[in-house]
């Protein structure tokens, strides 16, 4: 890491930034399931169809497989 990349600050997104991608995200046809904010300002929005559905009885993460061995 250089002295120039360790002293930028975060540029967290506004509300209205994240409002306006969801509402362009909507206005396209997708069906926002939620967004993700990084600390550059960049807006990353989630469709519900991208989103896996939880199978019965299958783990879908390392916490759900350990809880099933207790």
């Amino acid at each position: 890491m250089n002295a120039q990349s360790s002293n930028r600050r975060a540029r967290w997104a506004r509300r209205e930034k994240i409002a306006e991608a969801v509402e362009i995200a909507r206005e396209l046809g997708l069906d926002v399931a939620g967004f993700q904010i990084s600390p550059d300002g960049s807006v990353s929005v989630f469709e519900s169809r991208a989103t896996p559905t939880p199978v019965p009885g299958v783990a879908s993460s390392d916490f759900d497989r350990f809880e099933a061995q207790l």
